[in-house]
């Protein structure tokens, strides 16, 4: 006799049957335990039964059991409806929101969505987390306990990488801790813990990270390991340990913040203890730390924090990450206050510097301790065509060794604007320019205390115009191209006064005396693109940019007094191109019209072709100075193996100065770094292993942040905290 199929939906009974008045006690029961229209359970199968007394339902073949966002699946199912209690089994299926389990047999309760699955597994959808196991309990919306089970984030019925584990806890928001731990990759065993935790979270998780090791030709055989704690929403830290069996032990902290709305920084601290086993005997401890912040104080005044220091010269040399860390020859830290009112800046900085270059005397170096700034920005004066300016600095200037002294900058000017026709612009300003110096005594030059000052005015006129024509080519793609030339001429004047007698700290303390015309033509084309109907783009795709000047005062000297001199300066070129949104071109140079030498050659281009493939070229020349090249690459068509290479050569010499590889290997959900980094005087290979939901170490030798490759996995601290 065929099965009959049919539907049974158990919330009609409970409203209509169940709950009446004269019901048997079962029935009594359920309505009892809330049911009632906002909690239906619908129950589908290819056979039902219910047994009278005891209101038990058993249904066989497709069964499927629905309750709010909970469903059942399984071959036979025996239910009680009063208590949502319901034991399954054969191809079980359970799925709610956070989730499914499956197994052979499970005992669940369909109110709570919690019980039991023999021999099947599981998947935590907001974390991609999969377990398996012969016993999977569901303790509650967050909790898991596991025995003689294996968990990953990976897919597939042979996951790239596991956990396999006696017994194991997961807690959603929390951690997966497991006991008698053995890692595999594939099927095959590699490594054995007694005792792990992993992180099972959306969020930020405090932890230890995966380790860092390698080998450098400076510091030796190298580890590093790194704890990461959350200390909020706002805040968090990262603690290194790095071994260096020919340097010794560095340990370092970072600590990043963000207060408000925008109050926001990173703070680094490193140090290296040579501990008595140092390779080197001339190397000692040393430490280095940096400061970055960025925000707003009461009463609306900016705060600004770019501190760096190093105690010793060679510190950059022996831990910098790239080359603008280990060719750095100063280390600079300031801090500025800036507070502005409708017209008027007033910033306070201070200003120290440590070189580093070999053979230096930083008790000579001249710091500015400190800098205030007060400016009167450009204002229109009433609604006539002249504006009124104001500037002024005074500064500090201090050393330990050498002239020390206060000096006063003070600039007003007067300009005004003209618009002749509507198509020409012609500006004219004229200022006075005062400086002002009180120095201090010093022992070490003989000087003594003394004032100066010195004014002069200052004169500068511009006038420059502009034409454009269109040209219109298609309907779709590049529509319209617009070319516009740009001339430009300016005059500057200031009168030749003797600077001698003005005491020297910098560049600012001589002005140079002018007598000029500076002239320029640029050319533009901007392309207008349209595709379907769509709003209009545009791209510069060509800027190009000649300029000279023509010195008066020269060409009003006897031959005699400007033999060495020319009139017309070098020329400058600037050439921007930008033929597709993926790829740019800039080249810009200064020619020697002279004696028909190039004085200087630089140039760059950049395609990205997709976010891990892309490619930089450059080149740079200055006349028997310098002859520099460079590229990187980043290539990603090998597939699950990506690339990184960059070189740096100096022409002029002959020699590599630096080569650098770095090699993934990216699985779904794990991926294996190599790292090769060549210079002039070391060279270092580094390994490191990352899992999807764990972090790993994204750095070793405390570098201080300048170039970071700062990816430390799932952890979410590739940004400031609280912008994740």
């Amino acid at each position: 006799m065929p099965v009959l199929k049919y539907t049974l939906f158990v919330y009609v009974v409970f409203l209509l049957w169940l709950c009446n008045p004269a019901a048997t006690s079962w029935r009594t029961q359920a309505c009892a335990s809330g049911y009632d229209d906002s909690t239906p359970v619908s129950l589908q199968a290819d056979k039902l039964e219910r047994d009278a007394a005891s209101g038990m339902y058993t249904a066989a073949g497709n069964v499927h059991i629905v309750q709010k966002s909970t469903e059942l699946q399984a071959d036979s199912v025996q239910y009680d409806p009063s208590v949502g209690d319901t034991d399954a089994s054969g191809h079980v299926f359970l799925s709610d929101p956070d989730g499914y389990m499956y197994g052979e047999q499970m005992q669940v309760n369909m109110n709570t969505a919690t019980g039991v699955v023999y021999n099947g597994g599981g998947f935590i959808s907001a974390y991609d987390f999969r377990l398996s196991g012969s016993e999977i309990e569901k303790l509650s919306d967050e909790r898991y306990r596991i025995e003689n089970g294996f968990f990953t984030t990976c897919q597939g019925r042979v996951p790239a990488w596991k956990f396999g584990a006696r017994d194991l806890k997961v807690t959603q928001e929390g951690f997966a801790q497991a006991h008698h731990v053995k890692f595999y990759l594939k099927d095959l065993p590699i490594l054995y813990l007694p005792y792990i935790t992993y992180p099972v979270r959306t969020k930020r998780s405090s932890g230890f990270l995966l380790p860092m090791a390698g080998y450098s030709s400076k510091r030796g055989v190298q580890l590093s390991l790194a704890y990461y704690q959350v200390l909020g929403i706002n805040q968090d830290a990262t603690l290194y340990l790095d071994h260096f069996s020919d340097m010794g032990i560095g340990s370092g902290l970072e600590y990043r913040y963000i207060f408000g709305q925008d109050n926001a920084g990173v703070a680094n601290l490193y140090y290296v203890s040579t501990y008595g086993s140092s390779n080197y005997d001339d190397l000692s401890d040393r430490y280095a730390w940096r400061w970055e912040h960025l925000g707003t104080l009461p009463g609306a005044v900016r705060l600004s924090v770019d501190s760096e220091y190093v105690s010793e010269r060679d510190y950059f040399e022996d831990f910098g990450t790239v080359a603008e860390e280990y060719d750095k020859d100063e280390a600079k830290s300031s801090l500025a206050l800036n507070k502005t009112w409708d017209n008027v800046a007033l910033t306070s900085r201070v200003l120290y510097t440590k070189d580093l270059e070999e053979g230096s005397d930083n008790d000579k170096t001249l710091q500015r301790l400190p800098e205030v700034q007060l400016n009167y920005v450009r204002t229109r004066i009433a609604d006539t065509f002249l504006y009124a300016k104001f500037d002024s600095e005074g500064t500090y200037l201090w050393r330990r060794k050498g002239l020390t002294g206060t000096r006063f900058n003070l600039r007003p000017s007067l300009a005004a604007f003209f618009n002749p026709l509507g198509i020409f612009e012609l500006e004219s300003e004229v200022g006075y320019r005062q400086r002002i110096y009180q120095t201090s005594a010093d022992r070490y030059t003989n000087e003594e205390d003394g004032y100066e000052q010195a004014g002069n005015w200052e004169f500068s006129s511009r006038f420059g115009t502009r034409v454009a024509r269109e040209f219109v080519l298609a309907d779709t793609g590049l529509t319209k191209i617009q070319h516009s030339i740009e001339p430009e001429i300016a005059y500057f004047y200031t009168p030749r006064k003797n600077q001698d007698y003005l005491p020297y700290f910098d560049r600012d303390d001589r002005i140079e005396h002018a007598n000029k015309v500076e002239y320029a033509l640029v050319n533009r084309l901007t392309g207008k693109f349209e595709n379907n109907g769509g709003t209009p783009t545009y791209r510069e795709l060509v800027y190009l940019k000649l300029g000279q000047e023509y010195d008066i005062w020269v060409s009003r000297r006897g031959r005699e007094e400007r033999y060495d001199y020319d009139r017309f300066s070098n020329i400058n070129a600037e050439l921007i191109l930008r033929p597709f949104s993926s790829w740019s071109i800039s080249l810009d140079s200064v020619y020697n019209p002279h004696q028909n030498e190039l004085e200087r050659f630089n140039a760059r281009t950049v395609y990205v072709a997709a976010p891990e493939r892309s490619l930089a070229l450059e080149y740079r020349y200055s006349r028997d100075i310098s002859q520099y090249a460079a590229a990187k690459i980043e290539f990603d068509l090998l597939k699950p193996i990506y690339l990184i290479y960059e070189k740096r050569l100096d022409l002029l010499e002959s020699k590599r100065l630096e080569n650098i590889l770095h090699l993934e290997y990216r699985e779904q959900c794990w991926s294996f770094f190599v790292s090769y980094r060549d210079t002039l005087d070391s060279h270092e290979v580094m390994l490191s292993f990352a899992l999807t939901g764990a972090g790993r170490v994204a750095k070793i030798g405390g570098s201080l942040g300048i170039g970071d490759d700062d990816n430390r996995g799932d952890r979410g601290i590739g940004s400031i905290p609280g912008r994740n």
